[in-house]
């Protein structure tokens, strides 16, 4: 082997070796890309694949007790106690939000908050039982058919 293939061989070999390196190099130095738009928190928090919002309410829901089982009449009565707007209220909070006929409503707990749950032809509103606030309205999920109707008046 001649001098000029062994030096084409040594540097072709020293290059090779060299790559991993420049590359590292190269990342280490390479700018950081720019982070991702997002969203405001309050936007993307959803509690399910329907993309429903979380609800945050006025009046949190003590905590359940482990081994403390409550009935329905029990749990009823607790919210009645806890609420400060009236099942007519909450009616006609809904009704301003979406106009129609009323075919269900129903005081209960969504998230650990507690509020009224109106149902309006095909429409869902959620009603704060502490100020009246609408906290959500959209489409009814497919398995709320059951309370068509039904008036609950819990």
């Amino acid at each position: 082997m001649n001098k000029q293939t062994k030096t084409m061989l040594l540097t072709i070999t020293a290059a090779i070796a060299a790559l991993p390196l420049a590359g590292f190099a190269l990342a280490q130095t390479a700018p950081k890309a720019a982070p991702a738009m997002t969203q405001p928190l309050a936007q993307t928090q959803t509690k399910n694949a329907t993309q429903e919002p979380m609800i945050k309410g006025s009046i949190l829901l003590p905590a359940e007790q482990k081994g403390v089982e409550m009935t329905d009449a029990q749990e009823s009565a607790q919210y009645l106690k806890l609420a400060k707007i009236t099942l007519d209220q909450a009616r006609a909070a809904a009704q301003a939000a979406v106009p129609g006929t009323v075919t269900s409503i129903k005081l209960d707990e969504e998230d650990g908050y507690l509020v009224y749950e109106v149902e309006i032809g095909t429409q869902e509103v959620i009603i704060d039982a502490g100020n009246g606030k609408v906290l959500y309205q959209g489409a009814r999920d497919a398995g709320d058919n059951d309370q068509d109707n039904e008036m609950n008046d819990d």
